[in-house]
Order: structure tokens, then C-alpha cells, then sequence
């Protein structure tokens, strides 16, 4: 099996770098890392000299719009495409393009999109799911998403999309909205992971939500609820909670 070996690099690792060491990767993967004196080369072997540069593991991107002027609401399989390909040039590896809030016929677009350039991708970060975010988010926390589209979760809804589009890797919603505790429930029957966004949600509701399977937080303080007052009481918020 041909192997990528990877030397004269400066290997980083959590708490240190390393030098001498040969880098092994098979399929895609290390496989194993070596002392450049302990290391056999085979004659199929492909050898990149780092040059002394620093060798480190990609980055993944679990939230990510766009890149190089392009959007992947766009729906062109170019802009997708061509944000893989900037996104590689600074370390990332791997990317989960995110939707905006938007009308049906456009998510059904993207997904149809996203399907073809997935196939096509051989230069740029890899594809590795789609990540929705929204349309069930709090109107008052839209931020950047269209408000005209806002709604609460509908299961008949959501159900569609998973049914049509097995690419669905994670999809962020607002967890206090009336069904989002169910639509948490479902998301995680289906093997796709919950995420809390654009939300009002206090510390209690997200220690509910979190029970239903929202155990990751999209983004902090971006249209995110932080300390509120309600009924004279003040109550700690989603960016509270994700510290806590």
C-alpha cells in the first residue's frame, strides 16, 4: 500500500514539538510516526520534505459560511468547491458548510448542491456533512438570519428535510421554541447532532434542552441570551451555561 511520509518537519503535538521524526500516513490517515533513523522507504513511496515547516493536523470547521468571496448559499457547485480550496490554504482539512436561514427551495437547492460537489471535491477540504442552521431560531436573536423565515419546529417539516437529505450531520435550533425539545429528541434518533443557536433560552431551559441531546453550543455571544431579568429574578443564559 503506497504511503505518504512526511520529513524534516517540525511535528506539533500538545505539549511539544518535535523534530527528527518521519510522519507515516496510509489512506488518508497517520499511521505512525518514527525516528527519521528508524524509518524504511519504500520505492512507492510519496516523500514530501517539510522543510522545516510545521506539520499539524488539520483543522476541522463545524460552522462555516463561506470563503474567497463565495457563500454556500450561493447554489453553485463552483462556490463550493472554491471555498474548500481557500479553506485548505489556511489548515483546514475538513469543513461542515452551513446553511442561513432561507426558503425551502433554496435548502432543497443546496442540498442538490451540496451532493455534487461533494463528489467533485479533490483539491479543497473535505466535505464532510451539512450543517442547517436554522429556521427554527428566536426572532429576537436572528442576528444575520433573514427574519421573514423564522418559524417554530414542525415535525412533519424537519422530518422532510432529514428524509430527503441523508447529509444532515448537525442542525442548530433555538431550544426554548415550543417542539425544539422533541425536535432534539428526533435529531438524535436520526444520528445528527443538536446544537443550540440563536436563542433566548435561559440556564434551565438549556439544562433541559441538554437532557433532550443539545449538548453542543453553535456560537457564544452572537445572538446568544447572556444574564436576563424575568419576573424580578435574574437568570444566567446559554453563554453562562456553556462556561458552567
Amino acid at each position: 500500500m503506497k504511503r505518504l511520509i512526511i520529513l524534516n518537519g517540525q511535528l506539533i503535538f500538545p505539549d511539544r514539538i518535535d523534530t527528527g521524526k518521519a510522519l507515516i500516513c496510509k489512506n488518508g490517515k497517520i499511521e505512525q510516526i518514527l525516528a527519521d533513523k528508524m524509518l524504511e522507504i519504500n520505492p512507492d513511496d510519496q516523500i514530501i520534505d517539510a522543510k522545516q515547516q510545521y506539520v499539524s493536523p488539520g483543522f476541522i470547521d463545524m460552522h462555516v459560511h463561506g470563503g474567497g468571496g463565495h457563500d454556500f448559499m450561493d447554489g453553485t457547485v463552483e462556490a463550493f468547491l472554491r471555498i474548500a480550496e481557500v479553506h485548505a490554504k489556511y489548515g483546514t482539512t475538513a469543513m461542515v458548510p452551513t446553511t442561513l436561514t432561507c426558503t425551502d427551495e433554496e435548502l432543497m437547492n443546496t442540498f442538490t448542491i451540496y451532493k455534487k460537489a461533494k463528489v467533485l471535491n479533490n483539491k479543497g477540504a473535505k466535505f464532510i456533512g451539512l450543517h442547517l442552521e436554522g429556521p427554527y431560531f428566536s426572532p429576537s436573536q436572528c442576528g444575520a438570519q433573514d427574519p421573514n423565515y423564522l418559524k417554530k419546529p414542525c415535525p412533519k417539516e424537519y422530518n422532510h428535510f432529514i428524509n430527503i437529505s441523508q447529509d444532515i450531520v448537525r442542525w442548530s435550533v433555538a431550544p426554548e421554541l415550543e417542539g425544539a425539545i422533541e425536535m432534539g429528541e428526533e435529531l438524535q434518533r436520526q444520528h445528527i447532532l443538536p446544537s443550540i443557536a440563536h436563542t433566548d433560552a435561559t440556564y434551565e431551559e438549556v439544562e433541559k434542552a441538554n437532557k433532550a441531546g443539545y449538548t453542543h453550543i453553535t456560537h457564544l455571544y452572537s445572538a446568544m441570551s447572556s444574564v436576563t431579568r424575568r419576573n424580578a429574578f435574574r437568570h444566567a443564559g446559554v453563554v453562562e451555561a456553556a462556561y458552567l
